[in-house]
């Protein structure tokens, strides 16, 4: 089973993290993982499998081993390697998904003894949709990512009882440095080979909203066919043309909400939705209230601040 979480509903629940420095000539024997880890090399090189790929593991780099992938570590025999590690899934998946990674990864027996693990390889995951994060990667924002993983390590060794909200806040920040990689401040993927023309389209949309825009349209624009400029445009933003402009329109919808001079009719005329009543789905949809809800809770905060 599998979760699809996007910007909206990601909560990390970050259950380990540690700075380790392994060995010279170390061998991390084939394994499993159970959620989603993230390593980060400091000094050191190696190898790394991920079932059928391996990628070299040099200072600066970033390797993501999603759950349920077999996977083994070669530490170069000219010095050790020191890097951090982060095990985590996108949302808490519940305390019948929960496990100790002492136990599981570390192999340290309780009271009780070992735990059966066996049931892991059933264990449901979450995968984010928004943002496809390659298995190896090498950051540009080298000190950044640097005192992003300090301050997970930082915090996780706290144990105040609010160190789980700011274990939280340091997980999104990595998470959105990741973001800020891969992705341009539009949403499209920065090593597409067609990111230029995706900008393009998306700066339409933008400066053309409240007109009659479709996939067609768009498509007549690049010089392509509709069905491939659509496929293109997924694959560089995550999302299709329509869902992306929907978006746009949504996001003028609550910026004209903000002003109680427009009424919800006036407003679906304007971001291009003639049809009030589907306008109203659309936002609520994407929303999780109604435009006059919408209206109504900010002037309600208004008022509150008064």
């Amino acid at each position: 089973m599998s979760t699809r979480v996007d910007y909206r509903t990601i909560s990390p629940y970050v259950r380990f993290v540690h700075e380790v420095a392994i060995a010279a000539g170390a061998v991390n024997p084939e394994r499993n993982i159970y959620d989603h880890e993230f390593i980060y090399v400091v000094k050191g090189s190696g190898t790394l499998r991920i079932e059928d790929r391996t990628y070299s593991m040099e200072p600066g780099d970033l390797l993501y081993i999603r759950p349920h992938r077999t996977n083994e570590m070669f530490v170069s025999e000219t010095e050790p390697m020191h890097c951090f590690a982060v095990h985590f899934d996108y949302v808490f998946l519940g305390e019948a998904a929960e496990f100790s990674p002492y136990a599981v990864y570390l192999g340290r027996k309780s009271e009780e003894g070992m735990p059966d693990a066996s049931w892991l390889h059933e264990r449901p995951n979450a995968e984010l949709i928004d943002m496809d994060i390659p298995e190896r990667m090498k950051p540009a924002r080298v000190h950044e990512f640097f005192d992003a993983f300090k301050e997970l390590c930082r915090v996780f060794e706290e144990s105040r009882a609010d160190a789980q909200i700011w274990l939280k806040a340091a997980m999104l920040r990595l998470i959105g440095l990741i973001h800020g990689e891969l992705m341009t401040g539009e949403g499209v993927r920065v090593n597409h080979t067609h990111a230029d023309m995706m900008l393009d389209a998306i700066d339409y949309m933008k400066s053309n909203f409240s007109a009659s825009i479709d996939l067609k349209k768009l498509a007549a624009r690049a010089g392509l066919s509709p069905k491939y400029f659509g496929t293109l445009f997924k694959q560089a933003a995550g999302i299709s043309v329509s869902e992306y402009l929907t978006r746009i329109r949504i996001e003028e919808a609550k910026r004209l909400l903000r002003n109680s001079a427009y009424t919800i009719e006036a407003i679906a005329d304007q971001v291009g939705i003639g049809d009030m009543y589907y306008f109203s789905k659309l936002f609520k949809k994407t929303e999780g209230l109604s435009p006059k809800r919408y209206a109504v809770s900010l002037r309600w905060t208004g008022s509150k601040n008064d």
